[in-house]
Formats: structure tokens, C-alpha cells, sequence
């Protein structure tokens, strides 16, 4: 007990101090004079990629690329999350409730940073389904929250599936490896493909998303064992 309030305590002096330091030293400033000419040069320089991408336009490109941005989107996780809890999988529906909420803080928290602006359109051809698309397309660029949220949690989930079956099968697992790969690479390229991101946005969603599911998967067992320990799991 006493190592679980050193953490809260560690922990909430942590974010205390980065707030004090980072508001008196006005770190986001100089992070985005130092990164958002940078990040809007290869924005720029990569709309001739997205032209020659969104050249082969097909409606059913449309529709796929569409209904894979609605399936990895926030709303569709408010529905799917509850889901989790109802089927018995208590633990996974937790931790990725958790790797959901310090996903999209993350990836907001770095578009507020650089504030970097997606492509411009015209030229580039912007497909928008839905209200929330819509909403998206008003916001910062980089990263791509879409790619970000889904190489971490497509990713925790086949980490957890495999240990829940506790399969040593390698083809399984090649299997659950390449579909997650192909999920990731589809909506990455789906993104590029209805005129909301830039390849410089996808690179850093695949790049910040490895990062914190790599986090995660080292502290996922202590966190969850924090949540439903003692006074928390009552």
C-alpha cells in the first residue's frame, strides 16, 4: 500500500512540475517554432503523393476507406468498449478503455503542440462521410489520430488474445500479426486516400503509436493490478 501511494505521489508531483515548468519556460512555443515548419514543408511537398494516390478514385474505394475511418474512429469505440465489459473480458475492456483515453490525449495534446495544418483543398480531393469526419477535418494534422489509436489498440488486442488462448502456434500467431498489419496499413492509407492526412501525418501516428504501445504493454499488468486492488476493486 505504502508503494502504491510513493507511485501517486511520484506520479501527481510528475505532472505538477511539468505543468509549472513547461507554462514559465513556454515550452509548446518554442516546440512549435522549432517543429511546424518543418512538419508544414513536407505537408506541402507531399500533396503531389496524395494526387497521385487519390487518382484511382473508385466508389468502392470511397465506401471502403470510408467505413474503415467510421470503425476506428471515437464514437464507434464508445459503442464497442461496453461490449467488452458485457461479454466477461473485464480486464481487456480496462486496459483498452485506458490505452484509449491516453491515446487520443496524447495524439491531441502533440496536434496542439505543432498545430501543423492537413492538406490543402483544393487540389487535393477531401471525402468527408460523416459529422464527426467533418469535425475532424477541422482540426491540426499531425499525427494522424486514426492510425495512432489503431496500431494501439488492434495491437494490445492481439496481445491479449494470444495470451488469453496461451496458443503457441506460430501460423496463429503470423496470422493475427498480419491482419493487424494489414488493419494498420489500410486505414494509413485510407487517411492519405480521402484528402484528411498528409504522409508525414501517418508516419508520426505509426511512429507515436509504437511508441505508447510499447509503454503499455511493459506497465498494462501494474496498472490493472492498481485499479482492482484494495479500496479500488470494492
Amino acid at each position: 500500500m505504502e508503494s502504491i501511494s510513493l507511485w501517486q505521489g511520484l506520479a501527481l508531483c510528475g505532472i505538477v512540475s511539468w505543468i509549472v515548468i513547461s507554462s514559465s519556460l513556454n515550452v509548446t512555443r518554442k516546440l512549435r517554432t522549432l517543429v511546424q515548419p518543418w512538419v508544414s514543408h513536407h505537408v506541402i511537398t507531399g500533396t503531389p503523393m496524395i494526387l497521385q494516390i487519390q487518382k484511382y478514385q473508385h466508389g468502392f474505394l470511397d465506401a471502403l476507406f470510408s467505413g474503415l475511418s467510421c470503425v476506428v474512429s471515437v464514437p464507434f469505440y464508445t459503442a464497442f468498449l461496453p461490449l467488452l465489459f458485457w461479454s466477461g473480458h473485464g480486464k481487456l475492456a480496462r486496459q483498452m478503455t485506458l490505452l484509449m483515453s491516453l491515446c487520443d490525449y496524447s495524439g491531441n495534446c502533440i496536434k496542439d503542440v505543432v498545430s501543423a495544418p492537413r492538406p490543402r483543398c483544393p487540389p487535393v480531393r477531401r471525402i468527408i462521410a460523416t459529422k464527426d469526419e467533418q469535425e475532424n477535418a477541422l482540426e491540426y494534422g499531425l499525427p494522424s489520430s486514426h492510425t495512432l489509436n489503431t496500431v494501439c489498440l488492434s495491437g494490445y488486442l492481439l496481445h491479449y488474445v494470444l495470451s488469453y488462448t496461451q496458443s503457441e502456434d506460430a501460423s496463429l500467431k503470423f496470422a493475427g500479426f498480419a491482419v493487424a498489419c494489414l488493419i494498420v496499413c489500410l486505414t494509413g492509407l485510407g487517411r492519405i486516400y480521402l484528402g484528411m492526412h498528409s504522409v508525414i501525418d501517418i508516419i508520426a501516428g505509426l511512429a507515436v503509436g509504437f511508441v505508447i504501445l510499447a509503454f503499455w504493454l511493459s506497465v498494462h499488468n501494474h496498472v490493472d493490478s492498481f485499479i482492482v486492488s484494495g479500496q479500488n476493486g470494492m
